[in-house]
């Protein structure tokens, strides 16, 4: 139950960042930066689609179409914009996933995983092993995330785009 809270937890953080950040940014990739916060978002929520899935094979993805523009290895660059969700598409997506996966692993977590995960030789052998990847996947990305936040609101942000 306490990956769970700490789950929420996170997605909480990930929103007030995202929140923060104007939409009309949301597609910026400053020099240094390998994505932007679009990539970022779907990203986290593509991954956690992917890793719980895995790790119960009876979850079901949603927008399993978002997995060629986020999952590991994909670049902002390569898409075509007509195809990639909306900022509000995404911030839509990852609440509705935040509650689904709450309620659907809430007593499945010591459950072992259908499909074992093997991350550089740590493996994921349960559902609450994968949820706390997953978790752990999340912060990362909302470091990132909040990086990009910050450079955009900082002075020199603005001399270097214009």
């Amino acid at each position: 139950m306490e990956s769970l809270r700490l789950f929420k937890y996170s997605r909480t953080s990930t929103f007030i960042v995202l929140n923060k950040i104007d939409k009309a940014l949301w597609d910026e990739q400053p020099e240094g930066y390998m994505n932007t916060v679009r990539w970022n978002a779907g990203h986290v929520y593509i991954t956690a689609e992917d890793f719980l899935h895995d790790a119960d094979c009876n979850y079901t993805i949603t927008h399993p179409e978002w997995t060629k523009l986020f999952i590991d290895g994909t670049s902002p660059s390569d898409w075509n914009l007509n195809e990639v969700p909306t900022p509000e598409e995404i911030l839509i997506a990852l609440k509705e996933q935040e509650e689904r996966i709450s309620d659907y692993f809430q007593d499945k977590l010591k459950n072992h995983a259908s499909i074992k995960r093997n991350i550089n030789g740590m493996l994921l052998e349960t559902v609450d092993a994968s949820l706390q990847f997953v978790t752990w996947h999340e912060g990362i990305h909302l470091g990132f995330m909040n990086g990009l936040n910050k450079l955009f609101q900082s002075d020199q942000y603005e001399k270097l785009s214009n």
